[in-house]
This record gives structure tokens, sequence and C-alpha cells, in this order.
């Protein structure tokens, strides 16, 4: 049981049955129902699985690059073969670590940032995420204590102590890289360690990310390992416990083995279904701003929008809340026509340049797939650390052809997708009143619309 997780075995309380819920014996009725829970069961599931199947491949396979409650370093910005998650930020260094919180504190240390952009996102198994950043306690070098929610005991002077949710927890951290000074971002994050924690023992089956994304049995066998290592929320029990007519909860691993095979070719089609009713609702991620973009909302703090958080994390695993990182997404110009390069070359212009405390940047991706465009430039993003001054105007132009421009973003033939990410962003950002202005088509490319 997960610190904020129900026991399964518990007892009923008021209104809580300790039987099942009846399965229709008839092979067509139970089809159905078991397709419609199953759907409803890979929504809810597709953050905690991506999560798990990126677990298994970072430390759990043999061979894996990283091991638990140790911190893995990417060296590199992301580029075009960074697979570890999809639309990942190219403006920062990478570093991760999974921990699973036992009884006793995990000990975080953190060295001096000064002035540079840093956070270290701690992620829950759902994907509900708590910051360490200047923002939330400051920049100076410190200690914090990993501990779950009902933990006690004393604690020294100099550590603070920060509460968890799930048994496993994902730390990410991102430090941000000026003018290319990747040394001394090596040196700070070789200075961040983790320490302590409950023995990693037997996590569950190893699922890869290609695995739970194509194979509808590594999903649900690794939604089960999930459960069963963190449980989940308490107030999520009437939605989860339906989920018991699928095998899920039981008192054994989930087995696709023991299904019947009206139930097993259910599954399989229920998830078929919930694939693709995620990839066709990628450019819903947010809300709309009547300028094209969407603002995506409650980042890393969903609650019960189940479906915004599946879309959320299928995009992108390890997406900040809005406070400490607000993000726009557009798929389309100003008239509405899907972005693509054979259709450009476009322009992006703010008259006023987004208001942050750190940075911002606009990132290009390739529609159908989320990543990085591969392009002779080099070139994934532009924003406030390549284009001069911090508050007066900025322009891109995104083009397939080099236009000759130093703040050319380039784009590929095909479709591809912007995210506008502030980071540290100002007042008027939370507010909601400064938005992105419209992606435009460049006089003679066509009919802009407006």
């Amino acid at each position: 049981m997960g610190p904020l997780g129900y026991d399964t075995n518990d007892l009923p309380q008021f209104g809580r049955s300790a039987s099942d819920d009846i399965l229709p014996a008839e092979e067509w009725s139970r089809s159905s129902w078991v397709e419609s829970l199953g759907v409803q069961a890979a929504i809810y599931a597709t953050p905690a699985v991506l999560q798990y199947a990126q677990m298994s491949e970072q430390v759990l396979r043999p061979g894996a690059p990283g091991r638990m409650a140790s911190f893995m370093h990417e060296r590199v910005p992301a580029g075009p073969d960074f697979h570890a998650f999809r639309a990942p930020n190219v403006d920062t260094l990478y570093s991760n670590a999974w921990v699973r919180v036992g009884e006793e504190p995990v000990e975080l240390r953190l060295p001096d940032f000064g002035e540079r952009y840093f956070t270290v996102q701690v992620v829950d198994a759902y994907s509900n995420s708590i910051n360490i950043s200047a923002r939330t306690f400051g920049a100076a070098a410190a200690r914090y204590w990993l501990v779950p929610p009902d933990w006690s005991g004393e604690v020294p002077d100099d550590v603070t102590v920060v509460r968890v949710a799930t048994a496993i927890i994902w730390l990410l951290l991102r430090i941000q890289v000026l003018d290319g000074d990747l040394g001394v971002v090596h040196e700070l994050q070789d200075h961040v360690t983790v320490a302590g924690g409950a023995p990693g023992g037997d996590l569950g089956p190893v699922m890869g990310a290609a695995e739970v994304e194509d194979d509808w049995r590594a999903f649900y066998r690794a939604f089960d390992a999930v459960l069963r290592l963190n449980a989940f929320p308490c107030d999520e029990w009437a939605h989860v416990r339906q989920f018991r007519g699928l095998g899920l909860l039981g008192p054994s691993p989930w087995d696709p083995a023991a299904l019947d095979a009206a139930t097993a070719g259910a599954l399989e089609r229920s998830f078929a279904t919930a694939q693709a009713l995620l990839r066709s609702s990628r450019p819903q991620l947010g809300v709309a701003t009547g300028t094209g973009w969407t603002r995506v909302l409650d980042k890393g703090a969903h609650g019960h929008n189940f479906l915004a958080r599946a879309v959320m994390n299928h995009v992108g695993l390890g997406a900040n809340v809005a406070e400490e990182n607000t993000s726009f997404n557009t798929h389309v110009d100003s008239a509405g026509r899907r972005l693509a390069g054979r259709d450009g070359p476009y322009f992006l212009e703010f008259a006023v340049q987004p208001p942050q405390t750190a940075f911002w940047s606009v990132t290009l991706y390739h529609a159908e797939t989320g990543r990085l465009y591969a392009n002779p430039a080099h070139r994934h993003s532009l924003g406030s650390a390549a284009l001069a001054g911090n508050g007066g105007s900025a322009r891109l132009v995104l083009s397939h052809a080099d236009p000759g421009a130093a703040n050319w973003l380039p784009c590929p033939e095909s479709e591809f997708y912007l995210i506008l990410r502030i980071y540290s962003p100002g007042r008027e950002v939370i507010a909601g009143s400064w938005l992105p202005a419209p992606v435009r088509r460049e006089a003679g490319a066509g009919d802009d619309g407006l």
C-alpha cells in the first residue's frame, strides 16, 4: 500500500462493497463492458505506465545505464536522437534518478546555483509534481529529506523536509546552459547527490517504452506493477476500483493468459482505441487562447482530469507545474491551418517578449512523433538567450529552406508543432494577460486569413 494508496484488502467502509462488481456472463455483453472499462483504465494508467517503462529502461533492465537512488546525467542538450521521452527541452541539461521511498528519509543535496536557473522536479508515480527550485526554496546549497506523508522524526536544523506521495518517485533535474558553458553545468550536476531510500527489491517486470506503447498485454502488466508498488490516491478509489473487472488489483500479478477470449479481445481493442484517442487529442492540450496557441494548464497537477493528464504525458513525460514553467503549444497558423514546412515560410513575432525572471524559448517538433527535427543548422530552439534584448520585440522565422536570417528556426517539410516555454513566468503570464501572437505565413506564401 502506497502512502496515498487504498489497500484493496481493507474491510468495506460506508458506501464501499467488499464484493467485486458483476462481470456480464454472455460474451457479447462482457466484451462490450470490458472494452469500455479498458479504455478508461488505459487513459488513467498512461502516465504511470510510461514512467514505469522509462524506469525499466534506465535502471531495471539488464545492462541498464543507471541504478536506483543514483543520478544519471545527460551531458549534452537533447537532440533528434533523444528518445527517453517526447518533446524534450533543449535549453537545459537533464539529470534524473529513481528512488524508492521507505521508512527512512531519502537525502537530496544540492549545490549553490547562484543566478542560474535550475529545478529538481519531484514526480510521483502518477505524474504529480513538487518543485525544489529558486522559486520554492531558494538557490543556495541545501539538504532535503524526501519522506512519506505520514513520516515523523527528528530533523536537523539545516534540513528541509519534502513529503512525497508514492513509494516510487522520479527526480528530474534541469540546469540551464548559458552560452554553451557545459563544463560549468557538468560540475553542478556532479555536486547533486541522492542517498538512502528503501532497497530496490523486486520492482516488477521490465517493460520498455516500445512494448507498453505497442502491446496491450505489456501495458496492463506494467499498470498492475505500478498499482502493487504504489497503490493509488485514496480519492480515486471509486474510479480505480472498477478496474478489478479487468483482473487488476487482485491477489496475484495480472496475467493475460488467465483471461477468456472475449475479455482478451475486448482489452486489445480498448487499448488500440485509447492510443488513437490520445494521438488525436494532442492538439487539444490546454485551453485555446484565441491566437492559435493553447495554454497548457494543470501540468504536473491535473487532479481528476485523467484524459488531460494522459494526453500531457503521451506528448511528453515530466511536464512541470505552470508556476515553474508555463507552456503554450500550437499546431496551426493564424488561419487555423496545420503548420507544415511545405506551406511556409512562417514568422512568429512578439511585440513584447514573454515576461519572466529566468528565460523563455520556442522549440520545434515533428507533429507525428514529438521528436526534435534533425536539420543542417543543428538548431531546435530560439528564445531570450539567443535573441537581442529581454523585454522588447522579437521575431522568429520558421522555414524549411535557409532564409539567411540569424533568427531562423528550421522546420521539416512535413507537419510540425511549437512549444513556447516560459521559465519562472511573470505575473502577466500566470494571470493570462500576456499571450503569444499567432504564427503567420510570410507574404507570398498564401493568404494569411487574418
